[in-house]
């Protein structure tokens, strides 16, 4: 019964404050851990990846330090991601979240011109790198990153067979081959751990100047991903913390199919213009110089929305939240 399970964490993924971070003064780790904090998240995810490290910002110790101990005023926890599966780099990736203590390190394979030498050098690496994982009292996540579909990501964590390997797993990312979220979600919410929650809507060719359609980044509960059944699923499935990743402005095109979505159809309804820029925005850097948009601003605004919606929304299906979410400031 869900009455049963325990309440969800929900953490803050850097992603959420992309445009922000270029804006001077900048919107650095600790203004992150200090927002998460205010408005009633559980964690953060960071990226790290050398050398400029984006939001964490370096990785000496001192500097780790330092972002542990505002963790620890906070009563935050911590997520980190890289890419790729190489294990020297992960074991050096898996140190810095040791000395975070950090609780997963999520990581997804680098896209191959061969799927199946994709997932045959992912499943070499990882058998070498979850043994590492294990030492450094981290979980190595995989997640189904746009280079994989989930039931191929199964398919490496069931022959790599680690307890110390698991899954991330995002709510849209398997759809760009067409495989179905239902589907993504069936194969691979026994595995995850966490996830990447966030909401997309499908472009048609020729909308907006785009030769191809276009899966785009939405606010929360502006697009067609079944979030809230999805959040349900994960919890019924033994995963109880998924990160909040606003992917407003963000959109990437279709790959090959590899499942069984139809363009149009389900979730892949098409969004048609007129498109409203805190909505459905294509090309944001272009479009904001030509139109004078301000992309930090805009993102402030769709955030909060997004904030609004989860908390209205888990409230509405009895989704119990660690820390109860207060409203965003746009």
């Amino acid at each position: 019964m869900t009455a049963d399970l325990p309440p969800l964490e929900l953490y803050l993924h850097y992603f959420n404050f992309r445009f922000r971070h270029r804006q001077p003064p900048g919107f650095d780790v600790h203004a992150l851990i200090d927002t998460a904090s205010r408005l009633g998240f559980s964690g953060v995810n960071l990226w790290v990846k050398g050398p400029e490290y984006y939001f964490l910002g370096g990785a000496d110790e001192a500097h780790l330090d330092a972002i542990r101990r505002r963790l620890d005023r906070h009563g935050l926890g911590i997520d980190l991601e890289t890419h790729g599966t190489e294990p020297a780099h992960l074991e050096a990736v898996l140190g810095i979240a040791r000395r975070l203590r950090a609780d997963n390190l999520r990581t997804y394979t680098l896209r191959r011109s061969d799927p199946r030498e994709q997932i045959e050098s992912a499943v070499r690496d990882l058998r070498v790198a979850a043994p590492l994982a294990e030492q450094a009292g981290v979980r190595l996540l995989l997640e189904n990153h746009e280079d994989l579909t989930a039931t191929q990501v199964a398919e490496i964590l069931a022959r790599v067979d680690h307890p110390q390997l698991g899954a991330l797993f995002d709510y849209g990312n398997s759809a760009v081959f067409m495989e179905e979220p239902a589907e993504s979600l069936r194969v691979l919410a026994r595995h995850s751990r966490t996830a990447h929650l966030k909401d997309h809507v499908t472009i048609p060719a020729g909308a907006a100047g785009n030769a191809e359609p276009l899966w785009l980044g939405v606010p929360l509960g502006e697009g067609h991903l079944p979030v809230i059944a999805a959040t349900q699923s994960l919890r019924a499935a033994g995963c109880h913390r998924v990160c909040f990743e606003n992917c407003w402005a963000y959109h990437t095109g279709f790959r090959d199919r590899r499942g069984g979505g139809e363009l149009g159809r389900g979730v892949y309804i098409y969004r048609h213009p007129p498109y409203d820029p805190r909505i459905c925005l294509i090309d944001a850097e272009a479009v904001a110089k030509r139109d004078g948009l301000d992309l930090a601003a805009l993102e402030a605004r769709t955030f909060a929305d997004s904030v609004g919606w989860l908390a209205r929304s888990f409230a509405a299906a009895g989704i119990p939240l660690a820390r109860p979410l207060q409203p965003a400031a746009a």
